[in-house]
């Protein structure tokens, strides 16, 4: 856990403007109005790429956001909020509702919506990025007023409720790992259960969606050097086997994905650092072999780094 705010510790004129930074930075840019006291504290645990969880305890809030906020270049997101104590009104997707504590909140980060928090209360949500979730917008706001129904729900919602507690006693991976990757599992399998079967994303819901999540894992943490298959079965909650067949269906090879990423990167950093020697760069793109670089580098662009980097060294000049 790390715990992003915590007003106790600071003097009280400046309490007000810290929730609004902290709050703005770990969900959404958002008009953000903080009940006096101002007393907040914001804890953090992290849930693999693109997914954490948040736990807010204060003395009242309200995040508003509009058509204007929607315009910032911050990840396509959604929350799934569960309110433990306080009062709770929120406005999403033309639904409205009242003290809604212990209610599951599904709500699309791309969306205006509206959150009032009153009186001494207890948030927390599990945030996922849609890139990595592999859910599309739509099917999320089909999702929001039906998710109640779902024969999920009280699982997911214990889940939610317990999961501080548990994230707090598991020790580092893998067993962490797990569980991250487990809860995305559980909100994506949560928006599934209430949506039509004939919906589009449902018949493409199994490896061709591991593909989509993996792959965008993979852009996110390209110049990871153990970028291995075992790393990216175990962050998605799958076997090694499931992983490669999700990519030989799409006429892909794990290895050889993550390979190209690399040069891709390598390939535009040359182009831009000329004063970089070839080996750092090779070394930051995840190559622990020089000469494994330089030879797939002349495999894929027909010339080798040094005669790629001077080319745009000259140019420059």
């Amino acid at each position: 856990m790390t715990v992003l705010l915590d007003t106790s510790l600071l003097p009280v004129r400046q309490r007000a403007e810290a929730v609004r930074s902290a709050m703005t930075s770990s969900v959404a840019p958002a008009a953000i109005s903080v009940a006096p006291p101002a007393q907040a504290r914001i804890s953090h645990w992290a849930l693999g790429s693109g997914a954490e969880l948040l736990h807010h305890v204060s003395t009242g809030h309200r995040l508003t956001r509009t058509s204007r906020h929607l315009q910032s270049d911050n990840p396509e997101r959604l929350s799934l909020g569960l309110p433990v104590s306080g009062s709770v009104r929120m406005r999403h997707r033309d639904l409205t509702g009242g003290d809604r504590i212990g209610e599951l909140q599904l709500i699309d980060l791309t969306s205006p919506y509206d959150f009032l928090v009153e009186g001494p209360s207890s948030v927390q949500a599990v945030i996922v990025d849609y890139a990595r979730l592999g859910v599309p917008v739509d099917a999320v706001r089909t999702a929001v007023p039906r998710l109640a129904a779902s024969p999920m729900y009280e699982l997911v919602r214990r889940h939610v409720l317990e999961l501080p507690v548990l994230l707090d006693r598991l020790h580092p991976d893998p067993a962490l790992t797990m569980l991250g990757s487990s809860t995305v599992e559980l909100v994506r399998a949560l928006i599934a259960s209430v949506l039509d079967e004939d919906e589009v994303w449902l018949r493409t819901v199994g490896t061709g969606t591991l593909f989509t999540r993996v792959t965008a894992y993979i852009r996110q943490h390209q110049r990871d050097a153990d970028l291995s298959a075992a790393r990216l079965a175990a962050e998605h909650s799958v076997s090694v086997r499931t992983l490669y067949a999700a990519f030989a269906q799409e006429g892909e090879q794990v290895a050889e994905w993550v390979i190209r990423g690399r040069l891709r990167g390598a390939h535009r950093e040359l182009a831009n650092s000329p004063s970089a020697t070839v080996s750092s760069i090779a070394r930051s793109w995840g190559f622990a072999n020089a000469r494994h670089f330089a030879r797939r580098f002349r495999d894929e662009y027909g010339m080798t780094p040094q005669e790629w980097q001077r080319g745009h060294t000259s140019r420059a000049r």
